[in-house]
């Protein structure tokens, strides 16, 4: 299925359902992989499999949803914008918080010799 199928059905939930009651279906899913995720850090062993699983299927539908929510919102331009903003903001994080461990590093090897 395109990604234009899939919105068109997507655009149909909306207009079918309304925004009222597909936003509370969107904070139903949010909600549902919560549970999954913590569900997951339980399980054990041979559970670890299903709760992978349902791990899966939940941000599936969040992932819908979320679509949904952007569509409905009519803001799909601002979030992959803001999604880019916050990726490259991490990014930096990640490059500082290597150039911390490495002078640590550096740090500590100079205390050894």
């Amino acid at each position: 299925m395109t990604t234009e199928e899939r919105d068109q059905v997507f655009r149909n939930c909306i207009c079918t359902y309304g925004s009222n009651p597909q936003i509370d279906v969107a904070i139903e899913e949010m909600s549902e992989l919560i549970k999954a995720l913590l569900k997951w850090r339980r399980a054990g062993g041979a559970r670890l499999t299903e709760a992978r699983a349902c791990i899966v299927d939940e941000l599936a539908d969040v992932r819908i949803m979320a679509r949904q929510m952007e569509i409905l919102f009519q803001c799909e331009d601002e979030v992959e914008k803001r999604i880019d903003y916050k990726v490259r903001r991490q990014e930096e994080r990640l490059g500082k918080s290597r150039v911390i461990r490495d002078i640590l590093q550096e740090a500590e090897h100079g205390e050894k010799e």
